[in-house]
C-alpha cells in the first residue's frame, strides 16, 4: 500500500463573505476554515502563502475572519521601490555618468520585499513586516551558480549580505520620507530593527579576506602572461586596489627623476564620490614595472587588455604543432574584438589569476588579497600609521582590519624571543 501523498489545501471562494478561505485540519482531524482576504486579491494570495507556511510548520493558524486593511492614499511598497530605483539610476553614477553596481544591489535587496509586500501601502508597513522579509532571506536556499548577488555560503546568504540588504530597504524608506512617500513614523519604526548579531543569528559568516602568501604568488607567476604578471607584482609592492592598478595611465602620473618616487593620482577610485583624493607613491620596485609600459598616449591604459591578449595569442602560436584552421581564425577574431576595450576589468584580471592557479595546481586566490599581503608587511615594518598612509585610509581603524595577519606574525616573533 502506497503512503498517502501530502495534500496542500487550496484557496476557495467563500461566496457568503466575499472572501477567499482555506480549509485546514488540525491534529485531531477537525476541519476549519481560515479567512485570507477579498476574493481574487493579491492580499488574499499573500495571506494564503503565510497560512500554508504556518500550517506546514506545525503552528496553530488563527481562523478568525480576515479584516482587510483600511484604504490608504499612500503609495504601495512596490511603487516606492520603483521610484527609489529611478532615483538610484541617476544618483549612483561614476565620473562618466555611467550607472554603478549600487543600483543592482538595491534591486537584489528589494526582491524578497516585493515578493511579500508589493501591494501593501507604505503607511501600513511596519517593523514586523521588515522582520519577516529578513527571515525570508535567512531561510532562502540558493542552489544555483551565476547569481548576480554575493556568492552563497553553503547554499545560504551570509549574515553581512543579509544585514546589508535590510539596510538598503531601510534606506529606501528613509528616502521616501524625504520625498513625501512614507510617513515619518514608519521610518522611525523600521529603524528599530538592528542587524543580525554574529554567531547568534543562525546564518553563516564569511571568512575574512586573508593575505595571500608569497609562495602561492610565486607558484602562479610562471603561468601568467607578462601583462598580468606586472599587474600582480605592482599590487604586491604598492598595495593598490585592483581597480586602481587597472586604470593607471601616463596622464595620471607625476614623473620625477631617476632616484625620486613617482606620484600616481587615479581619477577614479573608491572614495572619489566623497570628494577625497587618492595618492599612490611608486617606489623603486614599482617603477621598474611601470617605466617599460609608459605609452605615448597619456590616456592609454598601461596594462591594456589588448596587450594581455597579444601575449596570450603569441604563446599559443609558439606552442601550436598543427596549421591554423578557419575556425581558429574566427575564434581569435571574436576574442580580439572583446580585447579592444580600453581597460581590463577586475573580473577578467581575476579570471587570469584563477586559470593560472589551476595550471599551477595551487589554491585559487583573488587579486584583492595582494592588497592584504602588502598591508600586512607594511604594518610589521612601518606600523599602523605608515600602512594607513600608503593604503589611503582616512581612519586607521580600517587599516587594522588588514593587519590581522600582522598581529599574528608579531605575536609569534615576540614569543620566539620571550616565550
Amino acid at each position: 500500500m502506497q503512503p498517502n501523498k501530502l495534500r496542500v489545501p487550496s484557496l476557495t471562494h467563500h461566496v457568503a463573505s466575499g472572501q477567499d478561505v482555506v480549509y485546514l485540519r488540525d491534529a485531531n482531524g477537525k476541519r476549519r476554515q481560515v479567512y485570507c482576504g477579498p476574493h481574487d486579491s493579491a492580499e488574499a494570495q499573500r495571506r494564503y502563502r503565510e497560512v500554508l507556511a504556518e500550517h506546514l510548520a506545525g503552528k496553530v493558524v488563527s481562523a478568525g475572519r480576515h479584516r482587510p486593511k483600511s484604504e490608504s492614499k499612500w503609495p504601495t511598497v512596490g511603487q516606492l521601490c520603483a521610484l527609489f530605483l529611478l532615483h538610484a539610476d541617476s544618483y549612483y553614477v561614476d565620473a562618466d555618468g555611467n550607472r554603478t553596481n549600487q543600483s543592482v544591489h538595491f534591486e537584489l535587496a528589494f526582491a524578497p520585499l516585493l515578493e511579500l509586500y508589493r501591494d501593501v501601502p507604505t503607511d501600513q508597513f511596519t517593523v514586523v513586516e521588515l522582520g519577516r522579509v529578513r527571515q525570508a532571506m535567512v531561510d532562502a536556499r540558493i542552489d544555483y551558480k551565476g547569481h548576480r548577488g554575493r556568492t552563497p555560503v553553503d547554499g545560504r546568504w551570509c549574515r553581512k549580505y543579509i544585514n546589508g540588504n535590510v539596510r538598503r530597504i531601510q534606506q529606501a524608506f528613509r528616502w521616501g520620507v524625504t520625498q513625501g512617500h512614507v510617513p515619518g513614523s514608519v521610518w522611525h519604526g523600521l529603524s528599530a530593527l538592528k542587524g543580525l548579531p554574529a554567531k547568534r543569528s543562525g546564518v553563516p559568516d564569511r571568512k575574512p579576506v586573508e593575505a595571500v602568501p608569497w609562495k602561492l604568488v610565486e607558484a602562479t607567476l610562471p603561468f601568467l602572461v607578462p601583462t598580468v604578471q606586472a599587474l600582480v607584482m605592482l599590487q604586491w609592492h604598492t598595495g593598490m586596489r585592483p581597480s586602481e592598478t587597472l586604470s593607471m595611465t601616463r596622464g595620471q602620473l607625476t614623473l620625477a627623476g631617476e632616484s625620486e618616487p613617482w606620484i600616481y593620482r587615479p581619477t577614479r577610485h573608491k572614495g572619489g564620490w566623497r570628494g577625497k583624493e587618492r595618492v599612490v607613491v611608486l617606489g623603486p620596485s614599482a617603477l621598474e614595472i611601470v617605466r617599460p609600459r609608459l605609452k605615448a598616449d597619456p590616456e592609454a591604459a598601461l596594462f591594456a587588455p589588448q596587450d594581455a591578449w597579444a601575449e596570450f595569442a603569441a604563446a599559443k602560436r609558439a606552442g601550436r604543432k598543427t596549421s591554423k584552421t578557419k575556425q581558429m581564425s574566427r575564434r581569435d577574431a571574436r576574442a580580439t574584438e572583446v580585447a579592444r576595450r580600453p581597460f581590463m576589468d577586475v573580473d577578467a584580471y581575476r579570471r587570469h589569476i584563477e586559470r593560472a592557479c589551476d595550471k599551477a595546481g595551487v589554491p585559487r586566490w583573488s587579486p584583492h588579497r595582494l592588497r592584504h599581503a602588502c598591508a600586512t608587511r607594511l604594518v610589521l615594518e612601518s606600523g599602523i600609521e605608515g600602512a594607513r598612509a600608503v593604503l589611503g585610509h582616512t581612519d586607521e581603524r580600517v587599516t587594522r582590519r588588514y593587519s590581522i595577519g600582522a598581529d599574528t606574525a608579531l605575536a609569534a616573533a615576540v614569543m620566539r624571543k620571550y616565550g
